[in-house]
């Protein structure tokens, strides 16, 4: 996940280590008698926790707007109690403002944002918690789920999507998006199969945090994920497929792209619907491909 972050981590690091500069600059150090060795040692380990913090979310988040959110909130913090620290060793002139400024200010602000970002998180963790619990108990077998991004598989969306059939009332809609990463098999040929699991669990969670409750998604295939989206048109499902394209490239910086395929449901079996997906894949496909030969 690092290299992920490495970019805003840089910039961080490097405003920070600024200012600690501008800091030895302006300020004088202070007599060891005159040191509070009790509040260094508590601002030194409120330093360490911060950073602890910052290298969690930064060793077990993907890239999006609510890791940036406990990101610089985290940083933020870091940001004052590094300064803190500063300030047990160091003795700035009255005049000198700036540096208690800097001190001050950012804390309050980065509790603000890592709130935030832990009420977004709390709100994926309970989308994911919805799906992997399902919506009927006699579906909550572990067997129908996948071991490598915790969603449902194949046989829980043939299960859940004949139900919907069935139970459909008249002029309801039922759509079905299909997700299909493209380059994923270059992906897994160039970092390894590792990293190329680490991606899929990455995109389940966040694909997983795009759903309202009442929607499912399910990992189909290898690289190849289906949602099922309850009083859906498909024109709402299409702008669904938009915005995760369009969003992919702030998950994930590698040359990866989805093609969608988006479908609302007329038959009256889970297989039929579900044949029809796969075609209007294969005819994606195809036709992406056309396209590139003319393009070259």
């Amino acid at each position: 996940m690092w290299r992920y972050h490495r970019q805003k981590l840089s910039v961080c690091l490097l405003l920070l280590l600024a200012v600690l500069v501008l800091a030895f600059q302006q300020g004088d150090l202070k007599a060891y008698s005159v040191r509070d060795s009790v509040d260094s040692l508590g601002e030194a380990v409120t330093l360490a926790v911060c950073g602890a913090w910052l290298s969690l979310i930064i060793s077990s988040r993907p890239v999006g707007r609510i890791t940036n959110y406990l990101f610089f909130g985290s940083f933020l913090l870091l940001f004052s109690a590094t300064l803190d620290v500063a300030d047990e060793f160091l003795d700035y002139p009255p005049e000198q403002r700036l540096l208690s400024w800097l001190e001050s200010f950012p804390a309050p602000v980065g509790m603000v944002l890592l709130t935030i970002g832990l009420y977004g998180w709390h709100r994926e963790q309970q989308v994911i918690s919805r799906q992997l619990q399902g919506r009927e108990g006699f579906l909550r077998d572990h067997q129908l789920i996948d071991p490598l991004t915790q969603l449902y598989g194949p046989v829980y969306l043939h299960a859940v999507l004949n139900r919907e059939i069935k139970l459909r009332r008249p002029g309801q809609t039922l759509s079905l998006l299909l997700l299909d990463i493209q380059g994923f098999a270059a992906y897994n040929r160039h970092f390894g199969v590792e990293a190329g699991d680490a991606l899929l669990q990455r995109l389940a969670i966040w694909f997983a945090g795009q759903l309202r409750p009442q929607d499912v998604i399910c990992r189909y295939s290898g690289d190849c994920f289906v949602l099922l989206l309850p009083d859906t048109p498909s024109g709402s499902a299409e702008l669904l497929a938009q915005h995760l394209q369009s969003q992919l490239q702030h998950i994930c910086t590698d040359p990866l792209t989805l093609q969608t395929v988006v479908q609302q449901v007329q038959e009256q079996s889970a297989a039929a619907a579900l044949q029809q997906l796969e075609l209007a894949l294969g005819q994606a496909k195809a036709q992406s491909f056309t396209l590139a030969k003319e393009w070259y």
